[in-house]
Formats: C-alpha cells, sequence, structure tokens
C-alpha cells in the first residue's frame, strides 16, 4: 500500500504492528511518512524514525494536507529564446 500512496500516517502502532511496517515500507519507497505527536511517539521506534528526512510529525490533518500542498504546487515552465 506505501508504494501506491503519496505518503503514509501513522496514527497509533505498537513497535510489532503492521503500520510500523507500513512506515519502514514507505522510507524505502521514498514515499512521505507522517506521524501523529500526540499518538505514536510514545514509541522508541517512531522516534527514530521521525529523524528522516522524509518524515513530517503532525498535528492534525491540517498539517498533512499543508505539506501534500506544497508539493502539488506548478513549477514554473522555462522557455527558451
Amino acid at each position: 500500500m506505501s508504494g501506491m500512496a503519496i505518503g503514509t500516517v501513522v496514527i497509533e502502532a505498537a513497535s510489532k504492528s503492521g503500520a510500523k511496517m507500513q512506515a519502514r515500507l514507505a522510507l524505502e519507497h521514498g514515499k512521505l511518512l507522517f506521524f501523529v505527536k500526540d499518538l505514536v511517539m510514545q514509541e522508541d521506534w517512531a522516534r527514530r524514525y521521525a529523524e528522516h528526512p522524509a518524515t513530517t510529525v503532525v498535528e492534525d490533518v491540517e498539517d498533512v494536507l499543508d505539506v501534500v500542498s506544497a508539493m502539488a504546487q506548478p513549477v514554473e515552465q522555462l522557455t527558451l529564446g
């Protein structure tokens, strides 16, 4: 699933969970990874993953939308001539 998405949002995950596996795969696939601060940052593995450059710790859905919408900004097209 993580390979088909722009990013993965982890809301809650124990150290032996499918959510942890999806977080790892998201990073391996070069995707964005979002952790909900209050719920996930209690886990040691989540704090380690949060240090990765593609990981953003968020507090709500607006934080996720801000990051994703910043990626969707149109690129200025250059013209020759």
